[in-house]
């Protein structure tokens, strides 16, 4: 939300609202004449307002909604907004379970100038995910979680991967599929649809009557994986195209061939467009490196989903030499009841594994959907360690660290906000490891 009231003012809105709390990207909006208060009230919303944006996470008994409602003022949902603001531009969208953030902001960078709404920060965002460029193309984020990405209409699509996920919202993989053949639909004859490496991807694509540019190992585009970050990418027509990027993963150098395919059928060449690749340095969130000590390094990521987590950690196998040390938190009771056992065989590519209790955000407890599903399902060798309190989290994870690994906070819940705080004690570790005052040692 924060993205796009950033784009509103940019493009010469006058915003206001509202958030639970205040931080960076509140008085970056301020920064741009946004009046920006912390705390939900009636009296929050000017006299003068003609629309209040919403998102899927707004109960119906949020303070200024009623007062919209008695007030005849317009609701609308964010996707509206982000669909009126694309308008502006020419639209491309990025769509799929996993990767949409981070590919969303290559194909940002790749472009040029184009502007952008991502879920997560950006460089140039100023904390947010937005950016409002002086080029043609407009940038945007597709949310399959609440359907909401069926209000876009954009030129051309990226489609990186189907998976069933959002289970409070799909009862099963075939309504995922349909939601993105809808939604590829939609775009003109013109368009195009670039799919990814994944084979439900390029059947939806196939089914949206537009057409197809391919990505992966035998795409139109077809990357040969060199390792690191790295690959070389064949095209019939353009040649061979060497991609060189700074962020580790098989997964981001598929992601980063999507956007440079979507690039160049967007008139950019190549070349240009790998080079350009080759400075992204990633987002919030994925794989973001929140500091060193102790010889430790300590690193954030999203991941809360199994594909997604088994790719983080493959990612994180590509940078260390040393052991890999993760602090999960599954996300959601319907995801944790759906997948646990899924997530718990992923963690088997960390050598140690601590998990938290499940973080609920907008779902009621559920007593069958813990952490402890997803302990249960680690397999060995990986050490595993049921911590259902961030803190108990912390003190396990800072027991068992030593120098040379690689500690991850991992999911998509408030675990995130261990990362300073395991920075600051892995600082203090001394040479031989030991761990820090009042953490008992984990042999």
């Amino acid at each position: 939300m924060s993205a796009l009231a950033r784009l509103a003012a940019q493009a010469g809105y006058a915003v206001s609202g509202t958030d639970r709390s205040d931080g960076e990207a509140m008085d970056a909006l301020r920064a741009l004449g946004v009046d920006a208060r912390v705390g939900h009230a009636a009296d929050a919303i000017p006299l003068g307002v003609t629309a209040l944006v919403v998102s899927t996470a707004i109960a119906p008994d949020n303070p200024e909604l009623a007062e919209a409602e008695a007030r005849g003022i317009r609701v609308m949902h964010r996707a509206d907004l982000l669909a009126e603001l694309m308008s502006t531009r020419r639209g491309l969208a990025v769509a799929g379970a996993h990767g949409k953030s981070t590919t969303s902001a290559m194909l940002t960078l790749a472009l040029g100038d184009a502007s952008a709404c991502v879920g997560a920060t950006i460089d140039g965002g100023d904390g947010t995910g937005a950016r409002w460029g002086a080029g043609e193309w407009f940038v945007a984020e597709a949310d399959e979680s609440d359907r909401s990405l069926l209000a876009l209409s954009p030129e051309a699509a990226i489609l990186l991967n189907v998976d069933h996920d959002h289970h409070a919202t799909y009862a099963s993989i075939d309504d995922v599929e349909a939601v993105f053949v809808e939604f590829l639909r939609g775009l003109p004859d013109h368009g195009v649809v670039v799919a990814g490496d994944e084979p439900r991807a390029r059947a939806c694509a196939a089914l949206s009557g537009r057409p197809v540019v391919t990505v992966g190992t035998d795409g139109d585009w077809r990357v040969e994986h060199t390792g690191d970050g790295r690959a070389t990418l064949h095209h019939e027509r353009h040649g061979s195209v060497p991609l060189a990027l700074a962020v580790p993963g098989r997964h981001n150098v598929t992601n980063a061939a999507c956007a440079l395919a979507l690039a160049v059928w967007c008139g950019v060449s190549p070349a240009l467009a790998a080079s350009r690749l080759g400075a992204f340095r990633g987002v919030g969130r994925r794989f973001e490196l929140r500091g060193e000590g102790g010889g430790v390094t300590v690193v954030d990521d999203y991941a809360h989903h199994p594909a997604e987590l088994a790719a983080t950690l493959a990612a994180a196998r590509e940078r260390t030499a040393g052991r890999v040390v993760v602090v999960f938190q599954p996300h959601l009771p319907s995801r944790t009841r759906a997948l646990g056992s899924e997530l718990g065989r992923a963690l088997g590519g960390a050598d140690v594994a601590v998990v938290t209790d499940t973080y609920l955000a907008r779902e009621p407890a559920d007593p069958e959907a813990t952490g402890r599903v997803v302990a249960d399902a680690v397999p060995a060798p990986t050490e595993v360690v049921y911590a259902p309190t961030l803190a108990e989290a912390r003190d396990a994870a800072l027991a068992r660290v030593r120098p040379g690994d690689l500690l991850m906070t991992v999911g998509a819940g408030d675990v995130t906000s261990l990362g300073q705080e395991l920075v600051r004690s892995v600082q203090k570790l001394p040479p031989d490891g030991a761990a820090p005052d009042g953490v008992p040692r984990t042999p």
